[in-house]
């Protein structure tokens, strides 16, 4: 899956730089004004309905509390079915995307952030794992998914420590109810090496 992943991902990038647009100014209205906290596309992406969605959103910079990578104009959500209920949408990971519209690295979020079906690390590394990885779909939905299945061990990463550090505020504060403490926005985080993950790096003399 790699290598088709590297390829479309490579295809995905050509056909925006010949179109001169970006992931971002693919989704978002360019003849309104950006909304900051609403929700791009307005019916969301869907992955031709294969279980995943996600949107793009972005938080004003002053807002106490929110979590920004340095550049950052704003971030993918991505969603995940967990369970056989259609409704039922797990929080896989989020993707942080700079002014330019490329990718700046993944996070993780506190279950108030999205209020979704909360799951372990664990269940959502297994649907990671089985990304419906194809070359059908819109530019976007392609792009996410070769990401995502090009860095696979980044965001596992991500999602660990993400039950670690849930854990730890857990003993420290004898919280139980930790993922609804709006004091507690990001979990984890992990930048994106995009010429790295394209092989695209120069091999030292």
């Amino acid at each position: 899956m790699a290598q088709a992943a590297r390829e479309t991902l490579i295809s995905c990038l050509l056909e925006m730089a010949e179109s001169e647009t970006n992931p971002v100014l693919e989704i978002i209205d360019l003849t309104k004004p950006l909304e900051e906290n609403k929700k791009y596309p307005a019916d969301l992406l869907h992955f031709n309905h294969t279980g995943w969605r996600a949107y793009y959103h972005c938080h004003p910079a002053s807002r106490a509390g929110n979590h920004r990578f340095q550049g950052e104009h704003g971030h993918f959500h991505i969603f995940v079915r967990t369970q056989t209920d259609r409704e039922s949408w797990s929080h896989l990971v989020a993707l942080a995307m700079d002014n330019m519209g490329q990718p700046l690295g993944w996070f993780s979020v506190n279950h108030w952030v999205t209020a979704e079906n909360w799951e372990t690390a664990d269940v959502l590394i297994r649907h990671l794992k089985a990304i419906p990885f194809n070359r059908q779909g819109n530019v976007v939905e392609r792009w996410i998914l070769s990401l995502l299945a090009l860095n696979q061990d980044a965001v596992t990463d991500v999602l660990c420590e993400r039950d670690k550090i849930i854990e730890q505020k857990m003993k420290e504060t004898g919280n139980r109810d930790i993922k609804q403490d709006k004091q507690l926005y990001l979990l984890s985080e992990k930048k994106i090496n995009l010429k790295e993950i394209l092989n695209l790096e120069e091999n030292p003399d």
